[in-house]
């Protein structure tokens, strides 16, 4: 984290804390799924997945949720699993002796806690939250940034912010153009492998399969320890990849589409609103509108994903799609194209910008300001807190 933002942000989980809203008519008195309330710290909500999948000894396909939360930070979020496998309230903090039972989540070590709530007649499912509340700590506020904050509060009230996608989206990315799903795409599939394995290890023993796997043993995950025992069988890379779970490799055409739709919307602002470039990571860069001529209709834009199915509103919009396809080499033959087991670019779209719900400033002190605030499903705190002290 290099951006100027973490100078003033997340230096602790409590610095941000996230609060799911489900619908109002989600829980119901009967049904066949139980709903939890899951609370967690230091850990990703992917991985509190796995742990229960493998406690309860299911797919994790079968515990469902909405959205992924924030792993640096203290998040309440909710799942469903089957009412068939009971599952006790409990929470796990995790010490130099390994999982231990606690009272809370502890505030500097990776813990969860899981409390039932009630029932529902379906299962969570991506983007079935109504969106998410945040308490937001800055720190290191001096005056005159205090000041632009109160200004650029009462500007983003009123007008929103540009809606992109946060770095929470590019977990998968590790440098400005390394793309694993480009690399599906151009079926490159051991370039595209070898860039997810170098996240998080030395590749010295690559191709080595015996002696990679020794090395990985006791830090990697268990579907990728079986994907490296797959290659050292004789697996090709492309049976190989489809060990990974369906959500990771949805999430790398996640990623890439996501880059694509900042992209356009970066684009777009630019060329049409006065507007002032934000740093992002991996030297991208986030472009904000300063003044908007024709908000109502900016309010109401929604944005293509790069699929199949491209409705645009105006032709501004489609020549910028155009351009950061050929800006990028973005094939059209890539539109709809099955690879590693999954189609694509989902087709959809989404909101060019976002209006936040309910400010608030809870308490300034010296140098700190805590903030509340609602945004809608799948917009991110941590561009509007780029947008704030822009």
């Amino acid at each position: 984290m290099t951006h100027l933002i973490y100078k003033h942000l997340k230096q602790n989980p409590q610095d941000f804390i996230v609060k799911e809203v489900l619908p109002d008519d989600f829980l119901k008195k009967e049904g066949r799924f139980v709903v939890y309330k899951l609370k967690k710290t230091n850990l990703s909500t992917l991985q509190v997945i796995r742990y229960l999948s493998n406690k309860l000894k299911i797919l994790p396909s079968q515990i469902g949720f909405a959205g992924l939360k924030d792993k640096y930070a203290i998040t309440t979020q909710y799942i469903t699993i089957p009412e068939e496998y009971k599952l006790e309230d409990f929470c796990l903090g995790k010490t130099s002796r390994g999982w231990i039972y606690v009272n809370e989540i502890l505030q500097k070590k990776p813990s969860f806690c899981i409390k039932k709530i009630g029932k529902s007649d379906k299962p969570l499912s991506l983007g079935d939250n109504k969106g998410n509340i945040f308490t937001i700590t800055l720190r290191s506020i001096n005056k005159d940034l205090g000041r632009k904050i109160y200004q650029n509060l009462e500007i983003i009230s009123k007008y929103g912010f540009a809606n992109y996608f946060g770095e929470q989206r590019f977990g998968s990315v590790k440098a400005r153009n390394d793309f694993i799903f480009k690399y599906f795409l151009e079926e490159k599939i051991e370039k595209g492998l070898k860039t997810y394995f170098s996240i998080k290890y030395s590749l010295k023993n690559w191709g080595k399969w015996e002696d990679f796997y020794k090395d990985i043993k006791s830090i990697a995950e268990s579907y990728e320890k079986d994907l490296v025992l797959g290659l050292k069988r004789g697996l090709s890379f492309e049976k190989a990849v489809r060990i990974l779970p369906k959500n990771i490799r949805l999430m790398f055409n996640f990623a890439y589409q996501s880059f694509l739709w900042n992209e356009t919307l970066r684009l777009y602002i630019e060329q049409k609103y006065p507007y002032k470039r934000v740093r992002f990571i991996h030297n991208w860069k986030l472009g904000f509108y300063l003044e908007v001529f024709d908000f109502e209709k900016l309010k109401n834009l929604k944005i293509p994903y790069t699929g199949k199915k491209l409705n645009f509103p105006e032709k501004d919009l489609k020549n910028v799609f155009k351009q950061v396809l050929k800006n990028y080499n973005v094939k059209e033959e890539w539109f709809e194209k099955e690879v590693i087991g999954i189609k694509a670019f989902t087709d959809g779209e989404r909101n060019a910008i976002c209006i936040p719900k309910n400010i608030k400033v809870i308490s300034k002190d010296k140098n700190k300001l805590k903030i509340r605030f609602f945004l809608n499903k799948g917009s991110y705190a941590t561009v509007f807190i780029r947008k704030l002290l822009m």
